[in-house]
């Protein structure tokens, strides 16, 4: 099965749009993505959204690959409308992430929904299809034997888990950002600072894994 083409924000590279109005107070001085992603809630939940993402960044213990997960990541910023998000590349921009480099091309891909590219393993093919069923056909996933067929031929069910437990993350957090009225305004380039204060440097994955969420 090919690339498929979609409407909406799906279809559409990230690019800023008119600034959406706040539907929250942004403090002063603080960059509005920094601030909902880190320190908007109550404390022991956004702990807990920091720590997620930084676990799901490291990931540690998962057997997907850094580029198994850039396939998947990547895309998802579309939901999000954040041309932040939109120019990270984890191996380049995330310490640890990728002892290799990942090609521009598995990213424009990717964003493009081409799951056919012959630059794809099967398994990043699959991945690729799986969050797009995700954002865009959840409700047809579960009935498609054919394609849950391949998933078990590619991935373990400890993988799957995975796999939901990123799209789940990504999905829930880019229709809050975009909900809230951030995506439009977001500082480009980022700088060290901003980047290390989104990537939470001073959280360790060992203590986060050890202490539990």
């Amino acid at each position: 099965m090919g690339p498929i083409k979609t409407m909406g924000w799906l279809a559409r590279p990230v690019k800023r749009r008119e600034k959406m109005p706040y539907r929250i107070d942004v403090p002063e001085g603080k960059e509005a993505l920094d601030h909902i992603l880190n320190d908007l809630g109550t404390p022991q939940l956004v702990e807990a959204r920091k720590r997620m993402f930084r676990i799901i960044y490291d990931a540690p213990e998962t057997t997907l690959t850094p580029r198994e997960r850039e396939v998947m990541r990547f895309p998802s910023t579309a939901v999000m409308g954040c041309p932040i998000c939109n120019s990270l590349r984890l191996w380049r921009d995330w310490p640890g992430f990728s002892d290799e480099p990942i090609e521009e091309e598995l990213y424009v891909n990717a964003g493009e929904w081409n799951w056919s590219w012959d630059g794809f393993t099967p398994r990043e093919a699959l991945a690729l299809r799986f969050i797009h069923r995700f954002f865009t056909s959840v409700d047809e996933m579960n009935d498609d034997d054919e394609f849950w067929a391949a998933m078990h031929a590619h991935f373990t069910d400890t993988e799957i888990g995975d796999i939901g437990v990123m799209a789940s993350t990504w999905l829930g957090t880019g229709h809050l950002l975009k909900a809230l009225g951030i995506g439009s305004v977001c500082p480009m380039p980022v700088n060290d600072e901003l980047l290390s204060r989104l990537r939470n440097d001073n959280i360790k994955v060992a203590n986060a894994v050890a202490g539990g969420l």
